[in-house]
């Protein structure tokens, strides 16, 4: 009898929430909530605690038979560092690699999305206890509601935002992106504030601040939690503010930096007028998250696989002389997927290489990318100083600067210095390294100029970028001669990896300062196994890829040539095996010495190997 009367009430229970969670109770309830007579409503729930009940509870409703999930690592610092997989039955729902959560927190992740509601479906692939919640309404923490409160971020239909500056009559129109925080942040989702910006210089400015509200730590704002293109609601939101207060299309501003930045060139595609600014944002997407903290949760939603990839949209908009500016740097080679570092002669790009690693390029290029947006805003003075003294000293084939320059009233704070110039019709900057004396400015070890890909010929002056906007340019004295014994500029191919070439095709891939040059011949294979095979020969001329073609049952054949760059084949073959969106890739070392040879071999970045057959 009891067991009949628990079976009863689990039913009656699961009945009131299919009831509660059902769409027309759920709009209900977001439409009284979002309403300015709520207020009264909201702080109650406030006070009571319940906040974030109610924001889950009004939060965005997916398909029938999906859930989102939370799940909690208890023993997590005995595979710290160490990759992890959640499975349901037999099949990866989420996977990441375990880093310590915030101090006097859990290791948690949110909003995963399965599709049962069954617990008992679920395991984990490592020996730690865990927990596991799921329920209709996405998951949240008390420090994202305090954050969401904190920047007024607000749900407009399934797209999320938060508006500050001039919303009655604005003249220009600012709009940012974020990017990702840890993995195991309790604030999954900010938004790129730019807290520098003032009330006062958004007097004439609206400024929209979109955040990536969706899955455990964002989307890109590609897809929304159901899996579904997100890009047609986010462009309707924009323009229709454009519309509303008729902004002119010059007068429209994208920015965001890494993940922002992949984000502000999607949504600068309708906006050519639009000036665009970027800080490292990722090239190719699906290159970019084919990595531990990613491989098992992003990437493997399959709609990020089908949409336009960043490269290719800035590829056109390099074509079309948009206003951009680019800030990157050399040792990003998984973001910048050797396009920005090679290209140049492009109108309306100006580069700015600043060195570090992929984090540190926001955080040292911060007064610049301020000052740029500031004279977006209509703020910013041109002046000039003088270059007093240039010293050049050789390291390799690399090219060290050191310029003592005229810095009176020039502030000592908020302020990056450049080398400057121009690659044709592309504006160059590189960053200059604060001396103890003020007025030196020097390129570090990892700033050095580099012939190989840097035209030494074009830099011609020192520029001071000022996080208000003013500027200070000088020009370099005429007796200065930026040059390296024995070296000269080369031009490599800059064209984006293609899977069906006509024949030989030469690719580079850069990183740091050494660059290499593929030659390599790919086509459709005759099979569709999900595997793209790769060859590795000393010489392209001597290899026959159509009769490879006729020997496989993969979806897609690639010889590469590689007698002289071991070092990034790797690479080359990793990009070939991402391009190809096949699960496995097979690589064959071939003997043309000695034909009919052959090796399997195996590179430590590529994964998913399989044998195939000898040559």
């Amino acid at each position: 009898m009891k067991a009949q009367f628990q079976a009863i009430k689990r039913n009656a229970i699961s009945k009131a929430k299919q009831l509660a969670y059902s769409p027309p109770v759920r709009d209900t309830v977001r439409t009284v909530s979002a309403a300015g007579s709520a207020a009264p409503f909201r702080r109650f729930a406030e006070r009571k605690g319940l906040e974030g009940h109610l924001r889950r509870f009004t939060s965005e409703s997916l398909p029938r038979g999906k859930f989102f999930a939370k799940l909690i690592i208890n023993d997590w610092q005995k595979f710290n560092g160490q990759a992890f997989r959640l499975y349901q039955g037999d099949s990866v729902v989420y996977g990441n690699e375990i880093e310590p959560p915030p101090k006097g927190h859990p290791l948690e992740y949110r909003n995963i999305i399965v599709s049962s509601p069954d617990t008992t479906k679920f395991h984990l692939d490592i020996d730690s206890p865990y927990s596991l919640t799921i329920g209709h309404g996405a998951f949240t923490t008390p420090q994202q509601v305090d954050y969401d409160k904190k920047y007024q971020v607000e749900r407009h239909g399934n797209v999320h935002y938060s508006l500050r500056g001039n919303s009655v009559n604005p003249k220009r129109l600012l709009i940012t992106f974020p990017g990702f925080g840890p993995s195991t942040s309790r604030i999954s989702y900010a938004v790129s504030y730019l807290k520098a910006i003032t009330d006062e210089d958004l007097s004439e400015t609206l400024m929209i601040c979109f955040q990536d509200r969706y899955l455990t730590a964002g989307s890109y704002m590609l897809i929304d939690n159901s899996g579904q293109p997100l890009t047609d609601r986010v462009n309707a939101v924009i323009d229709q503010f454009i519309e509303d207060h008729q902004i002119a299309s010059d007068q429209i501003m994208f920015f965001g930096a890494s993940k922002g930045g992949s984000i502000a060139i999607q949504y600068a595609e309708n906006h050519p007028e639009a000036h665009l600014v970027v800080v490292v944002p990722q090239m190719n997407i699906r290159y970019y998250l084919d990595k531990p903290f990613f491989r098992d949760n992003l990437f493997r939603e399959s709609q990020m696989h089908k949409l336009v990839q960043p490269e290719q949209l800035i590829r056109s908009y390099f074509r079309q002389g948009r206003r951009i500016d680019y800030f990157y740097t050399n040792s990003d080679e998984q973001s910048n997927y050797s396009l920005i570092e090679l290209i140049g002669d492009i109108p309306g790009l100006t580069k700015y290489r600043i060195n570090g690693r992929h984090g540190d390029v926001a955080r040292a290029s911060l007064p610049t990318t301020l000052g740029i947006i500031r004279r977006f805003l209509g703020t910013g003075r041109a002046r000039s100083t003088n270059v007093e003294e240039v010293n050049t000293y050789q390291s390799g084939s690399s090219l060290g600067v050191q310029v003592r320059i005229d810095d009176s009233g020039i502030p000592r704070n908020g302020v990056n210095w450049y080398l400057s110039g121009r690659i044709g019709r592309s504006g160059f900057r590189q960053i200059l390294t604060d001396h103890s004396l003020p007025f030196i400015k020097y390129t570090a070890d990892s700033q050095h100029l580099l012939p190989i890909i840097d035209d030494l010929s074009g830099i011609d002056g020192v520029v001071a970028s000022s996080e208000d906007g003013d500027q200070w340019i000088a020009s370099l004295p005429n007796s200065v001669s930026l040059d390296i014994d024995h070296a000269e500029r080369r031009d490599f191919p800059t064209e984006r990896l293609r899977l069906e070439t006509s024949g030989r095709t030469t690719y580079a891939i850069l990183r740091g300062d050494f660059v290499a040059q593929f030659n390599y011949d790919c086509r459709r294979g005759i099979g569709n196994a999900d595997r793209i095979d790769v060859y590795v020969v000393d010489d392209l001329d001597y290899s026959d890829i159509g009769e490879q073609r006729h020997r496989t049952d993969a979806r897609f054949v690639a010889v590469v040539e590689c007698s002289q760059n071991e070092d990034l084949l790797e690479l080359m073959i990793q990009r070939l095996h991402v391009a190809s969106n096949c699960s496995a890739v097979s690589v064959l070392r071939y003997d043309q010495v000695d034909p009919p040879a052959g090796e399997s071999v195996a590179f430590g970045g590529v994964e998913d190997h399989s044998v195939i057959a000898e040559i």
